[in-house]
């Protein structure tokens, strides 16, 4: 009876480790929220606002005509 009682537990744990993978089960809910934020976040974080156009256009009249006044301004 031993002998059977072991054999039947052999069994089951052969079974249930052939059951386990290593491969996840995909994405969950809040998983594609925090990565859809994330995308979002930087692609607001590579456009440049109307601010920092206007900021940085100034800025490059600046070093073109310097504070020479014998050069117009565009």
């Amino acid at each position: 009876m031993k002998q059977l009682q072991l054999l039947v537990l052999i069994g089951c744990a052969t079974f249930l480790v052939s059951c386990e993978t290593t491969q996840p089960t995909g994405m969950g809910n809040q998983e594609q929220k925090r990565l859809a934020a994330i995308q979002r976040q930087r692609a607001e974080d590579t456009e440049m606002d109307e601010g920092e156009r206007n900021l940085w256009n100034a800025h490059q009249d600046l070093l073109t005509t310097g504070t020479n006044p014998a050069i117009p301004y565009r």
